[in-house]
């Protein structure tokens, strides 16, 4: 059939939604802006080998489960090897039923806010947060307040302060999202200490806590700290964390723990089935059989290129007033110039001269930060996040801001 006027959707549209342009990822020659682990850490033959292994071993049961949707909370085997490693690397006791498997993280983080946030309700993070969360958080319409932090992490007397303002303007905080391991993007790792004062505040204020550990298994200096699912099994903290950062983010495989009420209300709001079975295959057979191994393989490889790029800050932002954190663990480090100094307004210039980063403002909940930066160790070899931090530097001084 032929129509001679096109039809429009101007009308119909709900209201809750809005224009998304197409996305197309552009890549610097330095490429520092990414969020992604180190590519040649990759164990694609691995995960080939697992996952051959998982069907010649046992072919039928592979036919019939993949013949099925997968089981709502994903994997049985997959949650059975979570547990186990949760236990053993977290000191989290959580039985396999208690588990959901999502795809990806970011699944696991929409689930939990939906469950427990309704349009106006106020939600702490640290005071520069993952852009992805803060996304969600915007998407749902929460009113997201950013808490005061150092090289550290979040402030505790700081957050009690936050709190009890907001507290008198009417704006009760709800809950607290955190990184607290290698925090995306500063870098920095909550010590355990803090997280004890930090659960103590929240018991005080009825305000519960997202954990977000992704990083958890990217640590290549220094301790890692315990948990606050680990400090506190009372069901005040919701616990998520994902095999994207450990093996690879394309295989879109995540989880949360939380109390057996708040999972039943997450789940509410799921879709479908549980996530890519034919994934959980390749990634159980691979962690049961060589978790350590690539641990072992990754993770001098993250601290050879964190090493570089700051070599590289060392060498060439000598002087200026900048700083650059030391992470010791995870994909980033946190770059901050001098107040004044705008980076966030050259970002596409710079750019342009070879050298990508994500600008302050786009993980800031009140917007600020156009002196800062977010960069990427992970992603680029030693020598090009050398070179990198030298032409940035360059960069900067050509266009006035250093």
């Amino acid at each position: 059939m032929t129509t001679t006027q096109k039809f429009t959707y101007d009308d119909l549209y709900s209201e809750r939604s809005e224009d998304a342009p197409a996305r197309t990822v552009a890549h610097a020659k330095y490429d520092f802006a990414v969020a992604y682990p180190a590519p040649e850490s990759l164990p694609m033959y691995g995960l080939i080998d697992a996952l051959k292994a998982k069907v010649d071993s046992d072919g039928e049961q592979v036919a019939r489960e993949m013949a099925y949707y997968p089981h709502a909370l994903g994997s049985p085997e997959l949650r059975e090897f979570t547990s186990e490693k949760l236990k053993a690397d977290r000191n989290i006791d959580v039985d396999p039923d208690g588990i959901v498997l999502t795809a990806g993280s970011g699944e696991a983080i929409a689930l939990l806010i939906q469950a427990i946030t309704n349009p106006g309700d106020v939600v702490l993070t640290e005071q520069y947060v993952y852009g992805g969360t803060l996304t969600q958080l915007r998407k749902f319409q929460a009113d997201v307040v950013g808490t005061p932090i150092d090289e550290q992490g979040i402030i505790p007397e700081e957050l009690e302060e936050t709190i009890k303002r907001l507290t008198a303007e009417g704006r009760k905080p709800k809950w607290l999202y955190t990184i607290p391991e290698n925090q995306n993007p500063t870098g920095s790792t909550l010590p355990e200490s803090r997280r004890r004062q930090i659960l103590d505040i929240c018991h005080k204020y009825s305000m519960p806590i997202m954990e977000d550990d992704c990083y958890i298994d990217l640590r290549f200096d220094g301790e890692v700290q315990p948990s606050f699912r680990a400090l506190d099994d009372s069901g005040i903290v919701m616990y998520v964390a994902s095999y994207s950062k450990l093996i690879a983010p394309g295989l879109r495989m995540g989880y949360f723990v939380a109390s057996p009420e708040l999972t039943q209300r997450a789940l509410s709001f799921k879709h479908g089935s549980g996530p890519n079975q034919f994934a959980a295959y390749a990634i159980t057979g691979f962690l049961k059989e060589g978790l350590q191994k690539h641990r072992e393989t990754f993770n001098p490889i993250l601290k050879e290129k964190s090493a570089s790029m700051q070599k590289g800050f060392a060498d060439h932002f000598a002087g200026t007033g900048a700083t650059l954190s030391v992470p010791q663990g995870g994909c980033y480090a946190w770059l901050t110039l001098p107040e004044g100094a705008d980076i966030t307004a050259i970002r596409d210039e710079v750019f342009e001269g070879g050298v990508g980063y994500l600008a302050g403002p786009n993980f800031a909940p009140d917007g600020t930060g156009q002196n800062m930066a977010r960069l990427c160790f992970a992603f680029e070899t030693p020598e090009k996040n050398y070179d990198g931090m030298a032409l940035l530097a360059q960069l900067f001084r050509k266009h006035g801001v250093m």
